[in-house]
């Protein structure tokens, strides 16, 4: 079998080429890197919230902060007695991810 190259890292002569060939390898990175962190985040959740009826997670990037929204059929026990499992859960993520 031959090896057949991309066709862009021929064109990478002038600087606009190079530019738009290294941003499309950076759109695919932050694609991965944002699955990843999906993946792994939704893995850790099913495994702690198994018992409370956890159903999804749906995460929002913003400029300023992200926001992970918790999916689950018994909202009391996620958050638990004063909001201290959320704490925890919230301090877990930010160790983890950051």
């Amino acid at each position: 079998a031959s090896h057949i190259p991309f066709p862009f890292l021929y064109q990478t002569t002038n600087k606009t080429n190079m530019q738009a060939a290294r941003s499309r390898l950076s759109t695919k990175r932050k694609f991965v890197a944002d699955g990843v962190f999906y993946s792994e985040l939704n893995e850790l959740l099913t495994r702690e919230l198994a018992e409370d009826g956890y159903a999804g997670v749906e995460v929002r990037t913003t400029p300023h902060r992200t926001e992970i929204i918790i999916r689950a059929t018994r909202t009391q026990n996620v958050l638990g007695e004063k909001g201290q499992r959320i704490r925890e859960l919230t301090s877990v993520v930010q160790k983890r991810f950051d």
